[in-house]
């Protein structure tokens, strides 16, 4: 087993998140140790850096979308708010991680990721681990993980992209590996600017709505390193720095969000004997924003995490993990509303210690794992969750079945306890009154393989209960935060691929979502949506071609008080992504994104991107 780690962990997958193949998935994120996919229990989608170049993907949002059960919303396009669902649930119940280590801003009112200040550009896979995950890694992590992995180079390689486009947008990327006698060190840096579009239209009302445009703009730089001082001891470490800006739409005001942001991780792996190893992960995570529009605000969210995980190896197909971890969060603000006359400023922390226990093991075509999870939180005390997952493989008619359940806990965020913000509608305050969020949540799939087209199709359901969950509640003019009932998510995801030729590969995937609870548990969620794609390739050419669909969503029109509930139209969208390879070292391509020019919304009152044509090249050294 201990062997099988070591090779899993570089293996190279060519299995796009919305198709599979016959190739081997290998996952890190599902039970904190490589495994084979198929012997897990979790849905867990993987991407590639391969998926990524040739569906000429830009952002992680751009990825995570066309990700079974998995659905998007921006407030207006490249740098602008956004956020993603999971099996229906929002994003505040999704945890994400850089190479295991947490990246949720704890200054953002939800705890949210900020996805669209996470690069792509040295990103060897995304794994997605969908379903409750709280026994595995604590708060946060009730709808699932989405763990980004970095590249760690096995030759040396230099490459330049260059790209322009529609909305004055350029994007310039140069990436660099050195593979060396005990390691490698790489650095990549990218620029991107785009004069955008706006934000918002004239259903946003006259507090929000501006109808110039709405730039963004950030340049950022990764250094990340392995140091590998014997066969039995291996260092590595990442360093990450990002600035920009993006402005957005308050009405007549002059709005922009001024960032930055510091990451660094430094992970060892230290096998002590055949049966036992060690992994040790420190990392340190800092986003500033500055915001101008009516008023001035300043915030700052930073996490701190540290985890000692032993791993022992009962034989090879069987073994015991354990681990001790310690995170911290910080929020520091200061806002100041002369129209309101306004201020506040806050400088608040909090953490959570864990102790957490994972076996696995396997026996003739069954794979079971187990795992539990104690949690003190500096303010909520303790907290246990566990975690069960199954998965069986009948061979004569080569039917694979697997199914998880768990069990989560999600606890409010330093904004929900202590927060304060004032707008033209009156003002939000924080209850530091508030319980956790409870959770639990299950999901069966069925994969069958058809040798005959030398594919799989797979289909999950899914369902998910959340209680004592944490909403707004108004009295007069002031918002504030209680718990309040509970509510479901439960569904349908349908996903596979075929090739009924050496050259055409046809894929797709349609998630079916119902939500049963409050209205706004239910906003800009579709019931229903799919993607459907296919891949033509013939020589140095590749044609890849794809639709997007989501049916209709509610939504509200915050422009009225009180808000008015509203519906979004269903819209489908067709993309395209050519490439051509003129000889090893060059590839010129080409993106096409709505091509029919369709004007939709995926949040009411915000703008999306119309048609849009972006060219680029690739050198490679």
């Amino acid at each position: 087993m201990r062997r099988f780690l070591t090779v899993a962990t570089v293996v190279a997958l060519s299995v796009p998140a919305f198709a599979q193949s016959s190739e081997p998935e290998v996952t890190v994120t599902a039970t904190r140790v490589s495994v084979p996919v198929e012997n897990v229990g979790d849905d867990v989608d993987i991407i590639t850096q391969e998926q990524i170049k040739e569906m000429g993907f830009t952002s992680i949002t751009d990825v995570l979308k066309y990700v079974a059960g998995v659905h998007f919303y921006s407030t207006g396009g490249w740098g602008k708010q956004s956020n993603i669902f999971v099996q229906g649930l929002k994003g505040r119940y999704i945890l994400v991680l850089v190479n295991g280590a947490p990246v949720n801003d704890p200054s953002t009112p939800d705890g949210n990721a900020n996805f669209e200040w996470i690069d792509l550009n040295n990103v060897e896979k995304i794994e997605v681990l969908k379903g409750s995950q709280s026994a595995l890694y604590g708060s946060e992590a009730i709808a699932g993980v989405i763990n980004i992995i970095t590249k760690k180079p096995e030759k040396n390689t230099f490459s330049v992209r260059l790209e322009g486009g529609k909305y004055k947008t350029f994007k310039e990327n140069i990436y660099g590996a050195l593979k060396l006698k005990s390691g490698f060190l790489s650095f990549s840096a990218e620029n991107f600017k785009t004069n955008g579009f706006s934000a918002t239209n004239e259903k946003a009302g006259k507090w929000t709505y501006n109808e110039d445009n709405d730039p963004f703009h950030y340049t950022t730089g990764t250094v990340s390193f392995g140091y590998f001082p014997s066969e039995n001891v291996k260092f590595y470490g990442d360093f990450l720095v990002k600035g920009g800006y993006t402005d957005y739409d308050a009405g007549t005001f002059p709005a922009r969000t001024d960032y930055d942001r510091l990451f660094s991780d430094l992970k060892a792996e230290i096998v002590s004997s055949d049966n036992l190893s060690w992994e040790i992960l420190l990392s340190n995570n800092k986003e500033n924003r500055e915001s101008f529009d009516s008023g001035h605000g300043i915030y700052n969210g930073i996490t701190r995490f540290i985890s000692i995980s032993p791993t022992y190896y009962l034989n090879n197909n069987a073994f015991l993990k354990l681990e001790a971890s310690y995170r911290y969060e910080k929020v520091r603000s200061d806002y100041f509303n002369p129209i309101y006359n306004s201020h506040f400023t806050a400088n608040k922390s909090q953490f959570i210690r864990s102790l957490f226990i994972e076996g696995y093991t396997e026996f003739h075509s069954v794979s079971i794992s187990a795992a539990g999870r104690v949690d003190n939180h500096s303010r909520f005390g303790s907290h246990g969750t566990y975690k069960l997952s199954l998965s069986y493989r009948f061979s004569p008619t080569k039917t694979l079945i697997k199914g998880q359940y768990g069990t989560g806990f999600k606890a409010p965020t330093i904004s929900e306890l202590y927060g304060y913000y004032t707008s033209p509608y009156g003002k939000t305050v924080g209850n530091p009154n508030l319980d956790p969020e409870k959770s639990e949540g299950w999901n069966i799939t069925l994969q069958q393989d058809i040798p005959l087209l030398k594919t799989s199709v797979f289909a999950t359901y899914f369902k998910n209960r959340v209680w004592d969950r944490i909403t707004t509640v108004k009295n007069g003019t002031t918002t504030t935060y209680t718990n309040s009932g509970k509510f479901r998510t439960e569904g349908l995801e349908l996903k596979g691929e075929v090739s009924p030729f050496g050259f055409l590969k046809v894929y797709g995937n349609y998630t079916h979502t119902n939500i049963v609870g409050k209205e706004n548990d239910k906003l800009r969620i579709p019931k229903d949506s799919f993607t459907l794609g296919f891949k033509l390739s013939y020589g140095r050419l590749t044609f890849n071609g794809w639709a997007e669909h989501y049916s209709s969503r509610k939504d509200k029109d915050y422009s009225t008080w009180p808000a008015r509930t509203v519906r979004l139209s269903a819209f489908t969208t067709y993309n395209c992504y050519i490439s051509y390879t003129l000889n090893d070292r060059v590839n010129i391509y080409a993106k096409g994104v709505n091509l029919t020019d369709k004007d939709y919304e995926l949040a009411y009152g915000y703008n999306t991107m119309g048609r849009a044509l972006f060219v680029g090249t690739d050198f490679r050294f």
